[in-house]
């Protein structure tokens, strides 16, 4: 039985791969994969994830995602392609880092510095060390 949602990423793949080095805008993608713009960003994530670490043998390891230059998705054509995609990922990662070390602060201004749950403890302490390597 087959994952609907490996299919969908694989899907995006197929349909990156026939649109060649022109890409595809996020109307055209989702429309070629027969999805809702949401569910299609969901599947080119599990897609970059699952290109990037490919299982089949013979199988090149590739960047897939969004370009903020051509404003179209893409299998990496380049190098400077693929840093483009990263850094376009990336840039969701820092915002997302800086809003959740936010929420710390304020936690700790609004109710003083109690003890948080084990989990969240450790979550902040990798965010916290993910942003000291950015900001260098």
């Amino acid at each position: 039985m087959s994952d609907p949602k490996i299919d969908l990423a694989r899907a995006v793949f197929k349909a990156l791969w026939e649109a060649g080095p022109a890409g595809l805008d996020r109307d055209a993608l989702a429309h070629a994969v027969h999805t809702s713009d949401r569910e299609m960003r969901e599947a080119v994530e599990l897609c970059a994830k699952l290109s990037a670490r490919p299982t089949l043998p013979g199988a090149k390891p590739e960047v897939v995602g969004f370009d903020p230059m051509t404003r179209r998705y893409h299998i990496a054509n380049s190098p400077e392609q693929a840093d483009r995609i990263i850094a376009y990922a990336l840039s969701y990662v820092r915002s997302g880092l800086e809003r959740i070390l936010a929420y710390q602060e304020a936690r700790t201004l609004r109710w003083g510095d109690t003890e948080l749950p084990p989990a969240i403890q450790q979550a902040l302490f990798e965010a916290e060390e993910v942003g000291k390597r950015w900001r260098h």
